[in-house]
């Protein structure tokens, strides 16, 4: 089991937060482990796998910019899918700047570690996805309607645009019915620590910005070559009723991985906080502790 405390790591340019575990006053050598969490979630949605993932670990749930107590890109800029590939290096050179890392990531944050474990291997010994297998992808017919509705979007977004909530139950109750449904007691977390509070009740204090649509996706060309240069082993594990449910869906992309142990448990997208956690966190330690043996 793991206890998660709040953390902020200056990254330079961005300041980053987070939950971590308690650093260890053991001189033995434990895993790091980084784990990311999906759109518009935050480091709360590893509170649950924390809770039933054995000891051993140096885990950090590190809030991709934008989300949870991350500090929001500047003004001007935009949430490229891309450009968290930097920011992820950046905060790993600030917690292990000398040694390898195990990523974790979930739905989005899955997608951003396979990226990161694609262009900088030597910095990453395992990958573990969650509910996730790579990035939506274009035909080449649809990049120019999908500029132009990301362009048009864009223009729209305000921070006055945010949805104020009464009560934070509220807002829990809301979040039940959002991207990838949850449970209330796992939408409750991710008020707690993703809520702020304003004039009129309480907003989420993730970046209006990060709803504006992709400007430009992958090809599934593209997709194919970046998940070919990961080199290490990876863990996939896929809800039941979840976005992967279907392994129809999987199979091409399984085939661009070449070092891959799969699994399905019970749950949807968010298995990991209110499907079979616990077979979730059996698999991972496992995976871990085969990596550590070889």
């Amino acid at each position: 089991m793991l206890e998660l405390n709040a953390f902020q790591v200056d990254t330079q340019p961005l300041m980053v937060a987070g939950l971590r575990s308690e650093p260890s006053n053991s001189k033995i050598d434990r895993p790091v482990v980084v784990a990311l969490h999906g759109w518009l979630d935050n480091a709360a949605s590893f509170i649950p796998l924390a809770q039933h993932l054995a000891g051993g670990y140096d885990f950090y749930a590190m809030e991709l910019p934008g989300h949870g107590h991350s500090e929001h890109r500047p003004a001007g800029c935009a949430y490229h899918l891309i450009d968290n590939i930097v920011n992820v290096l950046s905060f790993m050179d600030a917690i292990a700047p000398e040694g390898q890392v195990i990523l974790l990531g979930h739905s989005l944050g899955g997608i951003v570690a396979s990226l990161v474990a694609a262009s900088a291997p030597e910095r990453v010994s395992q990958l573990i996805l969650l509910d996730s297998l790579g990035p939506l992808t274009d035909e080449l017919s649809n990049v120019l309607p999908q500029l132009r509705k990301a362009v048009r979007k864009a223009t729209m977004l305000r921070p006055s645009n945010m949805t104020i909530y009464p009560t934070l139950e509220k807002m829990a109750q809301v979040r039940t019915k959002g991207v990838g449904l949850v449970s209330l007691e796992a939408a409750r977390l991710l008020v707690e620590r993703g809520a702020k509070q304003v004039d009129g009740g309480y907003c989420w204090r993730s970046d209006p910005r990060l709803m504006a649509p992709s400007l430009l996706r992958l090809s599934e060309g593209q997709v194919e070559v970046l998940f070919l240069g990961i080199e290490c082993p990876v863990l996939l594990i896929c809800g039941e009723t979840g976005y992967f449910s279907d392994y129809a869906m999987l199979e091409k992309r399984w085939s661009y991985i070449r070092l891959l142990d799969k699994h399905h448990v019970p749950g949807g997208h968010h298995f990991h906080m209110d499907g079979d956690v616990e077979q979730a966190a059996r698999l991972i330690d496992h995976f871990v502790e085969e990596g550590r043996a070889t």
